[in-house]
């Protein structure tokens, strides 16, 4: 069977993965993406790697988990958050992110975490800015989680009309799509492993793609995959 190992940050994108991903990667049940947490928790019991997690210890678990899982039915990908990364992440040290257009940046780090993996079976991703980009290209669809919530809503729609696109929303530490939604709607912050992969697929992999153009370069790789 084809299998895609994703490694993830943490529990949402693993529930996302599990929820959303597959059966759009795989339709006709001919598939399992298979994900695996490469993050650890904080003392608010939040997933991430950076500080909490040295990007040396990811990168064996990579190498490793790659050299296990041989096949040629058998792919990798990674599902990080730019936010928060490693200061020793590839690419960090000699790439510099341009507010204004930061796709290259995330670009440039992928290229280099590829090329410090070094497997043809590996295909890399760095979310711009968060997986919580994502719900911003339909903040209506928060409705199906949280109830009453028409003014919030509304707060939500205004943050992301507010930038050139959703995934310019940036990575400060006040100011990154996960921390602007629990401003908005606090008790999004211990529901956000199941309520954000329930709002994801509830807007749907087309409209996240239209609004998200890092992402979907990303997807379409995935879906360019050349299985046996």
């Amino acid at each position: 069977m084809r299998q895609l190992n994703v490694f993830c940050e943490g529990q949402t994108e693993q529930v996302f993965c599990a929820q959303v991903l597959q059966p759009h990667l795989f339709p006709a049940g001919d598939g399992i993406v298979h994900t695996l947490a490469v993050g650890e928790k904080d003392h608010r019991h939040v997933y991430g790697i950076g500080t909490r997690t040295k990007y040396e210890r990811v990168r064996k678990f990579i190498r490793n988990t790659i050299k296990q899982r041989q096949g040629a039915n058998v792919y990798f990908t990674t599902f990080f958050d730019l936010y928060a990364l490693p200061s020793n992440f590839p690419g960090k040290a000699s790439n510099t992110r341009d507010p204004a257009n930061p796709t290259p940046y995330a670009l440039a780090l992928q290229t280099a975490l590829e090329k410090d993996i070094t497997s043809h079976r590996f295909i890399a991703h760095v979310q711009l800015h968060e997986y919580e980009t994502m719900l911003f290209a339909d903040p209506e669809a928060f409705a199906i989680v949280f109830e009453n919530c028409a003014e919030e809503i509304q707060r939500l729609q205004e943050i992301a009309a507010s930038e050139v696109t959703i995934e310019h929303i940036d990575d400060g530490p006040d100011t990154a799509p996960s921390k602007r939604i629990i401003r908005v709607l606090p008790q999004y912050r211990g529901r956000k492993s199941t309520a954000g992969p329930d709002i994801a697929e509830y807007i749907g992999i087309p409209k996240i793609q239209s609004a998200c153009n890092h992402f979907d370069r990303w997807l379409t790789r995935l879906e360019s995959i050349q299985w046996d």
